[in-house]
Formats: structure tokens, C-alpha cells, sequence
């Protein structure tokens, strides 16, 4: 079946749904100029394409980006270069309700960069706006990658959408980008500083009464934490626009939203009111150093400023910036979401660590969260990267909380996991070699969970009881390694206990 066979027979809405995942599968292995034939194929079919099935379609738009953008090589990038910025408006245009990732046909014109390809992704803007902030984001995302785009085709007309949630923030984001690069001698938004200011000041509201009542963004989770994203981006973005366009009659808002108990914003608004000489935003920040959430970015708004050295010493030492580092990470919408109520150093140490050619400073930092009658706590790592485990690493020696986070790390292709599921006869039966092993050394109510490969070397994970506990094993026959389940409310899981197994050996063999 040829590509316009096979895109066709997506089409419609009689679809089966079965059928269409074995279609994309085979248009998945072709390769760019295959992309260019299923666009064709859409614009060519825009009746029945308005008919389909929104998930199959979504599924098609991502097997067409990938197709286009996976290798970056120069041949891909000209035939981006030579999509017709018409046919993508009427595929965009013909596309049926709720399809997702939308976002993903108009990042190629974003990527193509031309004059028209840029008008026809305005125009698509103002009439069919993105409702994910991310999304909208990705979209805009080469335009600050690089600087052979024609900015008069972009702003001020983008400028229009400023009244969309999601666009906003990305958009001011861009225009902030384009005052930074010098690409522009005046920002793209200095006619709309009442606009912005009345912007500003809303989502401040907004954002104060979420602090008073979460549940005002949504009786869920993900929505909650989409809408304070959402919220926190644009209160970002019109801080630092408000800061760069430097007229001092955006004071009055800003000293509105300094006053809100979000550390980013907070840090954002007095960075703003320092920008245009307001001491009270100088005083602000400095303070602001003190909070290991905000330390980052108020030592380095005041170090812009000149005005650094009034910021004490003790928060510029490692231990401080490995605080600081992990109660930004969890503070943000992806993690936690807030700050930590108490962050201190565990633990550091300049190791050899995977994927690293000379050794690095690593650092394991203590985290918790009081919430009343509940807590929690756990403790992270900062350093080669910033992380923490899902699984409770409280009462674990320091030197397997090292290991667990450099088996976590390690990115190899001869170190992976096979679950039990998965495994073929081979590995059946050398999971079955380490299971009489272990019923040998004591282990009950074994059951396997997966078969660790760690270069040349295997292992096998299992639950099990010893002496009437339940845990989690890892053995290779020589080394046996188990972790107690019972009674914690985060136990190590199978993968977990492979981390800290392929951790310690990668530490003792690189640091001996």
C-alpha cells in the first residue's frame, strides 16, 4: 500500500481504530519526503480529514513531526523550509474538534521561518489559538533559537493574542528574548503599558486568591497545577517585560505582586522594581536571597544590578547553592509544585559518576514539607543533576543513597531491564538460576519482577519474605542485595533496587 493509500485509509469517520494503529506504525518508518506525502494527502482530503477520528489524526500529526524534525539534518530542514505555509492553514483549518498536537504542525511553520510561513502561523494564531501554554511554547521555540526570521512578521500583529491564557506568557517571553539580542530597538509591547500593567494586575489577583483557596483553579490535580503554570508563566513574562520597557508607572503594580507568596514571582516583581530603581525592590531581593527557592535568581538579578555585594556571603557557598538547586526544582508545577519547608546539605562528595569524563561534586540534600498533621520528606541529589527518587531514601546509608542516584543516572546500552513479561526463554531461565539461589540463602514467596542486563553482567530482581518480612531482592549469584517493603508507605520498587545495585558496583569501580 502506497503513503497516500495508507494516509487515506485514516481518513473518515468509519475508521477502525485497530486497523489505523498498524497504518501509523507502517508510515512511522518512513522519512521526511514520507511526511511531505501525507500533508499533501491531508490538504487533498480536507472533507473527510474534517471527519475523523481526532485521536488517529493527532497520532498522524506526531508521526509527521517526528518524520520532519528527528534527524535535523540539512536535507530535512530545507524540505521544512519548503512546506507551503497555504496548505498547512487548510490542513490546520479542516483538522476536527479536540485533535491533539495541533501545536506540532504549527512548530513547522515556526521552523521554516519564512516570511509567509510566519504571516500564515500569525493569522492561524489570532484565528484558532493554542489552550496549553506549553504547547504554545514549543511553537515559538525557534523563533529564540535563531535570528534570520523577519521580526515585522511576527509582532506587532502576534501582539493581539495577548488576551489568550495560553499564548500570553510565550509571546511576551519572545518579545522580551528579541529586546535582550538587540534584534529591536524599542519592545515590541512598549505601546501597550496599560495593557500590560492591567494584565499584570490581574493575574496578581488571581494569583492571591488562588493562595487563599486553591480549589478557585479547579477541583483536580493537573488542572490546578496547568492553571497556576499558566498564571505563574504570565506574571513572569509581564515583570520582565514591564522591567525592560522602564517606565516607572508600572511601580504601582508591581509592588502589588511582590507582595504574593509565590518565591518566583515574588523574586520576578522585585527584580522588576530594582530594574527601574525602586529601593524597595533592591531591599526585596537581598531578602530574598535568604530563601533557598528564590536564592538563584535574586543573587543573580543583584549581581546584574551591581549591587551583589550587599547579598551575604554564606548564601554563594555550594552547600547553599545545592539548597537553593533542589528547592527550586521541587517548587516547580511538575514537582512539587511549592517550596520545601526545610531544606539542609546530607551529604557531598566529589565523585567519578556515570556519563561524566572527570569527577563532579555531588550533593545529596534533605528536603520536607510540614503540612500540618502530615509530612514529607526525602532526600534528593543535586550536582550532575537534580533529582529525587519517588521511593523513601530517609533511612538509607548515605553511601546507597550515592549509589541508587548513580544507577538512576547511568545511560548506557548495555544497561537496561527486561520485566518479567517481556523476557524470552534465555532470560526465563536465568531468572530461574537466581530464584534457587535465593530460596538457598532463606528467601520465601519469591515472585520475579525483572532481569537486570548491566553490561556483560545479569541480575535478578524478585519480591520476596525473609524471616516472615516482605522486601525486594536483587541477586547475580555472587552479590545479593534486599530492601524491606513492609510497613513503608514508599518502598524501593524492582527498578530502584536495580539502581542501587548498578550504582554501587559503577562507584567502587570508578572510585575505589
Amino acid at each position: 500500500m502506497s503513503i497516500q493509500q495508507t494516509t487515506t485509509s485514516l481518513l473518515g469517520r468509519d475508521t477502525d481504530p485497530v486497523a489505523a494503529g498498524y497504518h501509523l506504525r507502517d508510515l512511522a518508518t518512513g522519512d521526511a519526503a514520507s511526511a511531505v506525502a501525507i500533508l499533501s494527502r491531508l490538504a487533498g482530503n480536507r472533507d473527510r480529514l474534517a471527519e475523523s477520528d481526532p485521536a488517529i489524526i493527532g497520532a498522524l500529526l506526531r508521526v509527521v513531526h517526528t518524520l520532519l524534525v528527528q534527524d535535523r539534518s540539512e536535507s530535512s530542514l530545507e524540505i521544512i523550509g519548503s512546506l507551503t505555509p497555504e496548505v498547512m492553514e487548510q490542513i490546520d483549518d479542516s483538522l476536527p474538534p479536540e485533535t491533539s498536537n495541533r501545536h506540532l504542525l504549527l512548530h513547522l511553520l515556526t521552523m521554516a521561518r519564512s516570511r509567509e510561513s510566519l504571516q500564515v502561523f500569525v493569522e492561524i494564531l489570532k484565528q484558532r489559538p493554542p489552550t496549553d501554554w506549553m504547547d504554545a511554547a514549543q511553537m515559538l521555540s525557534p523563533l529564540m533559537q535563531h535570528d534570520d526570521w523577519p521580526v515585522d512578521a511576527v509582532f506587532p500583529a502576534a501582539l493581539e493574542c495577548l488576551s489568550e491564557p495560553a499564548l500570553a506568557a510565550s509571546l511576551l517571553d519572545l518579545a522580551n528574548y528579541l529586546v535582550r539580542h538587540g534584534r529591536v530597538a524599542e519592545h515590541p509591547a512598549a505601546g501597550m503599558l496599560d495593557t500590560l500593567t492591567a494584565l499584570l494586575g490581574q493575574v496578581s489577583s488571581r494569583l492571591g486568591f488562588f493562595e487563599d483557596n486553591p480549589r478557585a483553579f479547579g477541583d483536580d490535580v493537573p488542572t490546578v497545577q496547568k492553571r497556576l503554570a499558566e498564571a505563574v508563566a504570565l506574571a513572569v513574562a509581564l515583570c520582565d517585560s514591564l522591567a525592560l520597557i522602564g517606565d516607572e508607572s508600572a511601580i504601582g503594580k508591581l509592588n502589588q505582586t511582590v507582595l504574593l507568596r509565590h518565591r518566583r514571582v515574588q523574586c520576578e516583581a522585585a527584580g522588576a522594581l530594582a530594574k527601574l530603581g525602586d529601593e524597595e525592590g533592591r531591599k526585596r531581593l537581598i531578602e530574598l536571597a535568604g530563601d533557598p527557592a528564590a536564592r538563584l535568581r535574586a543573587i543573580a538579578y543583584a549581581d546584574e544590578l551591581d549591587f551583589g555585594n550587599e547579598i551575604d556571603e554564606t548564601y554563594r557557598t555550594p552547600d547553599a547553592t545545592a539548597e537553593a538547586e533542589m528547592a527550586l526544582w521541587l517548587s516547580q508545577p511538575h514537582q512539587m509544585g511549592v517550596p520545601p519547608t526545610n531544606v539542609e546539605v546530607a551529604a557531598s562528595r566529589r565523585l567519578l559518576w556515570p556519563s561524566f569524563d572527570d569527577p563532579v561534586d555531588v550533593t545529596l540534600v534533605r528536603f520536607e514539607y510540614n503540612m500540618g498533621e502530615r509530612g514529607y520528606s526525602n532526600i534528593g541529589m543535586t550536582g550532575p543533576a537534580v533529582f529525587t527518587m519517588a521511593c523513601d531514601l530517609a533511612d538509607m546509608p548515605i553511601d546507597d543513597i550515592f549509589a541508587i542516584y548513580a544507577g538512576w543516572h547511568a545511560d548506557h546500552q548495555d544497561i537496561f531491564s527486561v520485566p518479567t513479561e517481556a523476557m524470552n526463554e534465555a532470560q526465563q531461565r536465568a531468572m530461574e538460576t537466581f530464584q534457587q539461589h535465593l530460596q538457598h540463602l532463606g528467601y520465601e514467596e519469591l515472585k520475579p519482577v525483572l532481569l537486570g542486563l548491566f553490561l556483560d553482567e545479569r541480575a535478578g530482581v524478585f519480591t520476596a519474605t525473609r524471616e516472615g518480612t516482605a522486601c525486594v531482592v536483587i541477586t547475580d549469584g555472587l552479590e545479593t542485595i534486599d530492601q524491606a517493603t513492609a510497613g513503608r508507605s514508599r518502598p524501593l520498587s524492582g527498578e530502584d533496587l536495580f539502581n542501587l545495585y548498578k550504582g554501587r558496583k559503577m562507584l567502587r569501580t570508578f572510585n575505589p
